[in-house]
């Protein structure tokens, strides 16, 4: 829609009684795409009243979130779905202006500051001993004690503030740790993410049963990439009264940590009574699928 005059008073019949007028309203600026955004956003900003004002900013929400769930299935349909593009999907969610080139350039400033430290002839500890420097020491990236706000779980603003849920953290660690050449995988367990490092790639193995023997040990990425072995995870699921069953030692794939990570969100919302967040998130969640 090109006429401006035309685009405001449609936005000023938001606020009609008559349902009908307003339906045809809602759908008509729906209608206008992600395009016009930048335009409904300037008259939001405006002085309007409460209604228009919370009707405007719904259908803003609208569009953005169809936008979201079109570049979601676009990233299901690859072959192998990238963690990267999914946490930034997630993170999208919450700030729909992120640009992906945006969050790709300051973790290969990130990468570049490791790699120029890492010696790929020493041992797997002594590199992740090496990156563990870089990454927590010299950068300052820490676990966030407390996962009560929904950006402790976005990857952009876990860059930018240098803290963040286990979860997060743990996914920048090993987009990190995979750009380097490092088999560093997520595992999760029972309200925790951790990480393991393997002896070979995910590519070079498959099979269920032997993905825990490829473990050489654990990292745990909010508490400075400390190191540890099996043992440790068995207390920690004792504790937790879980069984020690094998998907807790294992490497998880893309898809499941990016479908923890909602359901992570969906529980945080859930506390909060958003019971539209919740719905919206179970809709990305669900195209996903089991």
């Amino acid at each position: 829609m090109n006429n401006h005059s035309e685009l405001h008073a449609l936005i000023q019949l938001l606020d009609d009684d008559d349902h009908e007028v307003f339906r045809h309203v809602h759908d008509k600026l729906k209608s206008l795409g992600p395009e016009a955004i930048p335009a409904l956003e300037e008259v939001w900003s405006a002085d309007l009243n409460s209604t228009t004002h919370e009707r405007l900013e719904e259908i803003i929400h609208e569009i953005q979130f169809e936008a979201l769930r079109d570049a979601w299935e676009l990233w299901l349909e690859q072959e192998s779905p990238d963690l990267l593009t999914g946490a930034f999907l997630v993170a999208k969610y919450h700030y729909p202006e992120i640009k992906f080139e945006e969050l790709e350039r300051k973790i290969i400033k990130l990468k570049q500051n490791i790699w120029l430290e890492l010696n790929y002839s020493q041992t797997p500890l002594e590199q992740i001993q090496i990156f563990n420097q870089v990454f927590y020491s010299y950068h300052g990236f820490k676990g966030s004690q407390s996962t009560s706000d929904f950006q402790d779980f976005c990857i952009n603003q876990v860059v930018d503030s240098k803290k963040g849920s286990a979860i997060a953290i743990g996914i920048l660690y090993q987009v990190l740790a995979n750009e380097l050449n490092l088999p560093v995988y997520g595992v999760i367990l029972t309200r925790h993410f951790i990480l393991a490092f393997c002896k070979r790639t995910l590519l070079e193995f498959s099979t269920e049963e032997n993905n825990e023997r490829e473990v050489m040990f654990y990292v745990n990425p909010i508490n400075k990439g400390s190191i540890f072995s099996r043992n440790e995870i068995k207390d920690y699921l004792e504790k937790m009264n879980v069984s020690a069953e094998p998907k807790y030692f294992i490497p998880a794939d893309t898809l499941t940590i990016i479908k923890e990570m909602l359901n992570y969100l969906i529980d945080l919302y859930g506390q909060q009574n958003r019971e539209n967040r919740v719905e919206e998130l179970r809709g990305l969640l669900g195209l996903i699928g089991e």
